[in-house]
């Protein structure tokens, strides 16, 4: 533990610790008493500046949200192959210009108070942090049972208010489904647009276009 911790994040970090190691004995099977406590994990008000440090010094990763630390489950197998593609489509497309798509490892600053891990990000800000986005044009999320509400009301209010987004795009992981909402500048209003299976998708503010299937290569649905 580094000397230059407070009392206080070191008893955060600890207690972080804690939670983590009684998760994974819950996963063992071991109890369902274990399970059901860590599920979700709560913790008290931190600092943003107490936040970073805590993420920062985890294995896992935490979001930030109005004083409370969040931590991000794993994903099934259709939610890691359409992040995969969606990376690997706007990798491609944006070789040779100043924007760079960044996988879930990074993180995004929301707001002052709000940090958040999205699937798939688009930044055109070559002066970005090492390890924070500040000035997002395209925040992607694949959709799954556990974060649909949370991307879909919170997340969705807190990106229109950031003011570099351009689109936010919402991916189904349990069918082919695509929500984009799209910022028109020019009326100050913002557009939604709904694509099914067949369709190509249009990201107007990196003025691309993919194909669904190419987002949903090798992803089964039941």
């Amino acid at each position: 533990m580094s000397k230059s911790f407070t009392p206080t994040l070191v008893k955060l970090l600890n207690e972080v610790e804690v939670c983590l190691f009684i998760e994974k004995v819950g996963q063992t099977g071991r109890s369902r008493i274990e399970e059901q406590a860590v599920a979700p994990p709560e913790y008290r008000w931190v600092s943003g500046e107490e936040y970073l440090a805590i993420d920062n010094a985890s294995d896992v990763r935490f979001e930030y949200v109005h004083g409370q630390l969040r931590m991000l489950a794993g994903g099934s197998r259709n939610h890691s192959l359409i992040a995969h593609n969606l990376h690997g489509l706007l990798h491609d497309h944006l070789h040779g210009t100043s924007c760079a798509a960044y996988t879930s490892d990074m993180r995004v600053q929301a707001a002052k108070d709000r940090y958040y891990y999205p699937d798939v990000t688009v930044s055109c800000d070559e002066n970005e942090e090492d390890n924070v986005l500040h000035s997002p044009r395209v925040v992607f999320e694949v959709l799954s049972s556990s974060t649909e509400t949370t991307d879909r009301t919170e997340k969705l209010e807190a990106y229109r208010e950031l003011p570099s987004i351009e689109n936010y795009v919402l991916v189904s992981s349990e069918r082919q489904a695509v929500e984009v909402h799209h910022r028109d500048r020019k009326q100050n209003y913002w557009i939604t647009r709904i694509y099914s299976p067949g369709d190509t998708v249009k990201i107007e503010s990196l003025n691309a276009e993919f194909i669904m299937d190419e987002i949903y290569e090798r992803t089964r649905f039941r």
